[in-house]
């Protein structure tokens, strides 16, 4: 065979439609996986509310509201997935992956106010002796969970090939637990009459959205401000490059994340020539995807003399403020 040459291969000959429809059937899957598990998920909420007020449970209310939180999770995930699939545009040249980040203060808001209503209601039970009906919460909790269980089959599977779904299985894996902890509340009820056991579940499930809501409202500020994502060691991203052969070193470098999947870099990388410096920037740019994960990355090329050039003559306020730095 004529070297550089292939033969037709099934695919090749059906066109790049066919190479189009198979890109999308994962992302096809996942979006089916989401929609059914968030149309169970907010099935079991309406479950779970109107089962905790006609028993009397603060534990399943406590429940149904975290459900209901987590299927705000399960909604982004979903959004994230079919947005992803917009191309750009002129006015939105990044597309509209980052669209998920403007709804994370809504359901970091959610979340507070149910421990809110949690504590105060938990707080106005102490030395009351309510009268639970244990039966509806047993049927409600054994049904949550075997929904929990179903779905985070459905969603289980896609959670190595896109960040959304695993963050919405461990959303689902709370859930569940949630869940166990309102079984463990109608047991108790049934077994011991002991009706305190319901607040103390209903405290434990709320305690549960504390941290994650924090932890959300934490990476939503990082994103925002485009800080560098968890996890990125800049300075040895910065070593890694002097190691490339033809780099002297980088210059306003930059990294930050359009969403937990999408890390950007930017840098000007000191050469020593302009000539044949086309080698050690696409030597720079793998090591920068296959070691530290970047996906989409910007090297501009220059030498030392077009750095301070560029810095210090062209843009006088540059140099001002590495002045005031150097201080």
């Amino acid at each position: 065979m004529t070297p550089g040459l292939q033969s037709p291969t099934l695919k090749t000959m059906a066109g790049p439609d066919a190479e189009h429809r198979d890109a999308h059937k994962p992302a096809s899957r996942l979006t089916r996986a989401l929609t059914i598990g968030l149309a169970a998920s907010l099935a079991m909420v309406a479950v779970e509310a109107v089962a905790g007020y006609l028993s009397g449970s603060l534990a399943l209310i406590t429940d149904a509201g975290h459900l209901l939180v987590d299927s705000m999770g399960l909604a982004l995930a979903l959004l994230a997935t079919v947005l992803a699939r917009r191309p750009p545009d002129l006015r939105r040249t990044y597309g509209y992956a980052r669209v998920e980040v403007l709804f994370v203060p809504v359901q970091v808001a959610l979340m507070l106010a149910l421990a809110a209503f949690v504590g105060y209601e938990s707080i106005s039970r102490i030395g009351e002796n309510r009268e639970i009906d244990a039966l509806p919460v047993f049927l409600a909790g054994v049904a949550g969970l075997v929904v929990n269980l179903w779905v985070l089959r459905l969603v289980g599977g896609h959670g190595h090939e896109n960040l959304n779904a695993r963050a919405a299985f461990y959303e689902v894996l709370s859930d569940a637990f949630g869940s166990a902890g309102v079984i463990i509340s109608a047991v108790v009820l049934v077994l011991t009459g002991w009706t305190f056991v319901d607040v103390i579940v209903s405290l434990a499930i709320a305690s549960l959205l504390l941290p994650k809501g924090f932890s959300l409202l934490r990476h939503t500020v990082r994103v925002l401000l485009e800080g560098a994502p968890q996890g990125t060691d800049i300075q040895a991203i910065e070593r890694d490059a002097q190691a490339v052969e033809g780099v002297k070193a980088l210059h306003d470098l930059h990294v930050w994340s359009l969403t937990p999947s999408f890390t950007a870099l930017s840098a000007h990388v000191e050469v020593d020539s302009m000539d044949g410096c086309g080698e050690p920037i696409a030597s720079l740019t793998r090591m920068l995807r296959e070691r530290h994960g970047i996906v989409h990355v910007t090297l501009q090329p220059e030498t030392a003399e077009l750095h301070n050039q560029i810095d210090c003559c062209l843009y006088p306020d540059a140099a001002r403020v590495e002045h005031e730095h150097a201080r």
